[in-house]
């Protein structure tokens, strides 16, 4: 994993977990709607958007709806190399002690079924991201129906057709968010492990089970300095030249040219990044993964969520 990482400075990273030292690491991604995408909150036949001063209307997506989805990857991958406690579940922690698992660490998590208030806070931080083009270009509205078992909307027990219709907004294929992802505090490992839990997830938004895979992410540059670039989905997406072509390579190319103007040469080119982080898994990682999950126990101790004496829970 530290191999990957070579040409970024040792002192930006952390050998102990505890540390808190000047360092931080800009993800630079684009997210390509590659199938229907069904975004909304509070009304079930509607796409969260946000109207901005120029009176345009983007689609809006809250970090939340990224980051869930992302850290359920992660906790996937810890279970396929043997580094978290088999009792854990996604938002679900038993007992302090089943904190001390890489996806724990870095994404942030908290004990939510014993009397142990014992929260640890995330190392990453997600961006919102908006819509290059406006909503009105992107989503199309379908109208489906609750079938019953013979195929039909008729009520066997009423002797009369249901009502059962409903509608839903779909984000349609070949939309493109721009989106930035921090991470602070982190170990090589940890950035590997946040690395691959954005690459290897493709479902995301409401019905995943109907609309299956649906975006492809594409690393477009990894930035590193002692201070985080100011960088955001917002003023990207609401800087676009409206004449300008919105297509994936027009993006990528603007999302590489601002990081960049910031970066210089504190870089790494996304898809040599991506071809490395998925040549990686190609090999067993599981004692890697575990030595990382014994640095995050050892962690625990040291701040006294979990206690070294035998038999004892943590504080």
């Amino acid at each position: 994993m530290q191999s990957i990482f070579e040409n970024i400075p040792a002192q930006l990273f952390r050998t102990n977990l505890k540390e808190n030292k000047t360092g931080v690491f800009k993800i630079a991604l684009v997210r390509e709607v590659t199938g229907t995408l069904i975004n909304r909150s509070n009304f079930a036949d509607e796409t969260i958007t946000f109207r901005t001063q120029e009176g345009k209307t983007l689609i809006e997506i809250p970090a939340r709806k990224l980051k869930a989805p992302e850290k359920l990857t992660g906790l996937k991958l810890c279970r396929q190399t043997n580094s978290v406690d088999e009792e854990v579940r996604y938002n679900v922690i038993k007992d302090s002690k089943q904190l001390a698992n890489p996806n724990s660490i870095l994404f942030g998590d908290s004990v939510t079924a014993s009397g142990d208030a014992v929260g640890i806070k995330s190392r990453v931080i997600y961006d919102w991201t908006y819509s290059i083009r406006p909503c009105d270009d992107l989503v199309d509205t379908l109208q489906h129906n609750a079938l019953s078992e013979g195929g039909t909307m008729y009520d066997e027990e009423e002797g009369k057709l249901r009502q059962s219709l409903f509608r839903v907004q779909y984000i349609m294929p070949q939309t493109y968010f721009p989106h930035f992802i921090t991470i602070e505090n982190a170990t090589p490992e940890l950035l590997f492990h946040l690395l691959s839990s954005i690459v290897f997830t493709q479902r995301y938004g409401a019905q995943t089970t109907t609309t299956g895979s649906n975006i492809r992410n594409h690393i477009v540059a990894l930035g590193y300095d002692a201070t985080e670039a100011p960088l955001n989905s917002f003023t990207f997406s609401n800087e676009w030249n409206q004449e300008e072509a919105v297509n994936l390579e027009n993006v990528k190319e603007k999302m590489l040219s601002k990081m960049q103007s910031y970066y210089g040469k504190q870089l790494i080119q996304g898809e040599e990044l991506e071809s490395q982080i998925r040549g990686a898994w190609k090999e067993d990682l599981t004692e890697k993964y575990q030595m990382l999950q014994a640095k995050c126990e050892e962690y625990l101790k040291e701040i006294k969520v979990i206690s070294t004496a035998k038999g004892k829970k943590g504080k």
